[in-house]
């Protein structure tokens, strides 16, 4: 049966698993912290037993998907400047924020992201739950390498202490 876990799904799931991963501790006597939310792809993974490990996972693009979108908007959110704009920058291309030494490595794109075990893959052509891989790098050092979510951009958000980079939108090819 194919699973579908959208993003109010996803974060209900991650919420049971903290509560579990709390109660198991309180059990144990061991220190009551709550273990920090799992990761996406790519990014660093707590050691806990309790959050799923989805760092060996792949991107499957389906044959729908494939070709019908071309580039992604992203906003760009300059704290020092106070100010905010929008970028169309290409699927499979690497971009600089303007006034900066960020790069932006912008990979694929799912429309309608979901996870299936260990594969990030797409439900549907359609909008509905956007997401872009991205590999954002300062000089020689990788600052973050993960998904930017159009619908929750605060979920895995890319943190820097000058700029906020977010997915706003897809263009069609």
């Amino acid at each position: 049966m194919r699973q579908r876990i959208c993003r109010t799904e996803w974060l209900f799931l991650v919420l049971i698993l903290l509560v579990a991963a709390c109660s198991e501790k309180k059990e144990q006597n061991v220190a009551q912290t709550a273990p920090p939310l799992p990761s996406i792809a790519g990014e660093s993974q707590s050691s806990s037993e309790d959050i799923p490990n989805l760092s060996g996972a792949v991107t499957l693009i389906p044959d729908k998907v494939k070709g019908k979108w071309g580039a992604v908007k992203l906003l760009v959110e300059d704290k020092k400047e106070k100010s905010a704009k929008e970028y169309v920058v290409n699927l499979g291309s690497v971009w600089t924020v303007p006034g900066s030494d960020l790069k932006v490595k912008v990979g694929e794109f799912l429309p309608d992201l979901i996870i299936q075990d260990t594969v990030f893959t797409s439900a549907s052509d359609e909008l509905k739950n956007p997401a872009v891989h991205v590999v954002i790098t300062e000089g020689n050092k990788e600052l973050f390498k993960g998904w930017l979510f159009s619908l929750y951009p605060t979920m895995h958000p890319f943190q820097h202490e000058r700029f906020s980079i977010t997915l706003k939108d897809a263009v069609a090819a």
